[in-house]
């Protein structure tokens, strides 16, 4: 008995996974003016050999989304990882509109559940319509995850914090 009892707990231990980047995650909701901006390709975990991206004369490209005042965002390089595994599937540019919205929720115990604030951007693919935001204050950060949340397999965008430029 004692051993099924072991052989059950490591199999529920082992099974229980959790999003690693579910911490940093944005539960408060932010205004719709922090999220003005450019942000900046930072980093993927998706595909390790990948390490930048290049255009047809072998130029070093950084992928750039642009969220304007106006409800509409510009996509420019982005690298766009597709299916389950993830595998990625070159570079893509698209423009349309973008909403704030819950994107989804993040489970903290058994009576509480915070919401994570995300950015919707309308027209992209499924893979990339759900950007969510990260960090507890301004600047936020976009964070994509592909496949299995728990595999951290996440692409991030860093903010150009231009409020303290004048």
């Amino acid at each position: 008995m004692k051993k099924t009892f072991i052989i059950l707990l490591l199999i529920i231990i082992s099974s229980c996974q959790y999003d690693p980047y579910a911490h940093k995650f944005t539960t408060i909701e932010p205004k719709k003016s922090e999220l003005i901006g450019e942000y900046f390709f930072n980093n993927q975990t998706v595909d390790n050999s990948i390490d930048e991206f290049k255009d047809e004369n072998g130029g070093v490209i950084i992928p750039k989304i642009i969220i304007k005042a106006n409800g509409e965002f510009e996509a420019l390089n982005i690298p766009y990882f597709k299916g389950f595994p993830p595998k990625y599937n070159g570079l893509i540019t698209k423009r349309g509109k973008w909403i704030k919205d819950v994107l989804g929720i993040i489970n903290v115990g058994e009576k509480e559940n915070l919401k994570h604030w995300g950015i919707h951007l309308i027209e992209m693919p499924t893979e990339l319509k759900g950007a969510g935001l990260m960090n507890k204050k301004y600047p936020y950060d976009l964070i994509f995850t592909f496949g299995d949340p728990d595999q951290g397999e996440i692409m991030i965008f860093k903010k150009l914090d231009n409020k303290n430029e004048n």
